[in-house]
């Protein structure tokens, strides 16, 4: 009796072993899954990074162009030169969007390699007064409209790589 009873058991033993081990394996391959696309996800914000550093630099490059624009005209002259643009047509599409044809000039490559280089444009945006409502007084003071510029730099897009696009608004 006591044979026919251990010779049932030894069968409930493989099933059981065999139902940890696929839970084992199923645990194993799921936390493989979850580390491969953490891998990923840190892969793609380190390359967002290095886009974004990239467009700061263009950003930088374009402020020192405008600031050191030679007088009498400053900044103002320099309109109407490649990648410099005059005020922008509101009814036509942002010179910036993709699609639209302007010239935009490279900015020295940082992490060269690692990122795409920035591009970047200047549009001129009129006399903008500041302080604000300066304009507004009976006599303004001097020097209360500045030109003002807006600065666009991008890290142009390529496949699987980050694309970032950043403006700033500069007035001296």
């Amino acid at each position: 009796m006591v044979h026919k009873l251990y010779s049932k058991q030894q069968g409930v033993a493989l099933v059981v072993s065999l139902l940890l081990l696929l839970a084992i394996t199923l645990l194993a391959v799921s936390n493989m899954k979850r580390t491969t696309v953490q891998e990923q996800m840190t892969g793609n914000l380190h390359d967002r990074q290095l886009a974004l550093q990239q467009a700061e630099a263009a950003l930088l490059v374009a402020e020192r162009t405008l600031d050191t624009a030679p007088l009498p005209g400053g900044p103002v002259a320099l309109i109407n030169n490649a990648g410099f643009y005059d005020i922008p047509d509101p009814v036509a599409a942002d010179r910036w969007a993709p699609g639209v044809p302007a010239t935009w000039l490279g900015a020295p490559p940082m992490n060269t390699g690692l990122a795409n280089p920035a591009i970047y444009i200047v549009e001129y945006m009129g006399d903008w007064a500041f302080p604000p409502l300066c304009d507004r007084a009976t006599t303004p003071p001097v020097g209360c409209l500045q030109p003002t510029f807006r600065i666009t730099a991008r890290t142009p897009a390529t496949p699987g790589r980050a694309e970032v696009t950043l403006q700033t608004i500069w007035r001296r």
